[in-house]
């Protein structure tokens, strides 16, 4: 995922190549952008469209923005797949025996190409979007939640990259932290606790806390706890 925004006009990733083989990386635009409601595609320029990673070794596909004068404030966004197939002069042969013709038989391995989703943002003369979180909700006939928060957008139409940390209210002592994220569509997220690696009884007390960014930075926007 790469976010743009007025200050920050490109970004990068870096595409590793974790094989003994070198590795092609072919960048695809996706032309069905589903869940986008703001294209950015007429304001972005990326590069390179093809690139041979050697083995252990990464390359960069970088993305930068060209907002047009006309372009009003909002937030645009654009999928890219990028697909990575093993380079081999030969392919692995194998040849084996069948036990009931006794005749060799000759096998071909063919590595599998997998191809990985890239989304870019870009938030163009706007702050950095943000949730609500509801307090916390809990479900006691459920055998694998203990509850769940619910996180609502601001803007129905602009997505949600943040921090989220779940705590122990009254000890402090952090019990889960990652990333969250809503796309364009869509207007709220569950954060679900998994019953069985929190505190439990009837005073156990948790908060979750948000921040705008990730990784997080400062302190959070948001704390909203169970026993508010």
């Amino acid at each position: 995922m790469i976010i743009l925004d007025t200050n920050t006009r490109s970004g990068q990733i870096d595409l590793i190549n974790g094989s003994d083989d070198p590795m092609e990386f072919t960048v695809i635009p996706m032309l069905e952008n589903a869940g986008i409601v703001n294209s950015a595609a007429p304001v972005l320029r990326w590069a390179p469209e093809r690139s041979v990673a050697p083995a252990h070794r990464s390359q960069g596909f970088r993305v930068a923005a060209r907002p047009t004068p006309e372009l009003a404030p909002g937030e645009y966004a654009y999928r890219f797949q990028v697909r990575a197939q093993i380079q081999r002069k030969t392919p692995d042969i194998l040849v084996e025996t069948d036990e009931t013709t006794q005749q060799s038989v000759i096998s071909g391995f063919v590595p599998v190409v997998p191809l990985l989703p890239v989304t870019v943002y870009l938030r163009y003369k706007i702050e950095a979007p943000r949730v609500d979180v509801l307090p916390l909700t809990l479900t006691p006939d459920d055998p694998d939640s203990l509850g769940y928060f619910i996180a609502v957008k601001r803007y129905p139409d602009r997505s949600f990259v943040g921090t989220i940390k779940v705590v122990n209210a009254d000890t402090g002592v952090e019990l889960s932290s990652g990333r969250l994220h809503l796309g364009q569509e869509g207007p709220e997220a569950r954060v679900t606790m998994p019953r069985g690696i929190w505190p439990t009884g009837k005073n156990a007390n948790f908060c979750l806390k948000v921040w705008a960014q990730f990784p997080a930075q400062g302190e959070p926007y948001a704390n909203s706890c169970s026993g508010s």
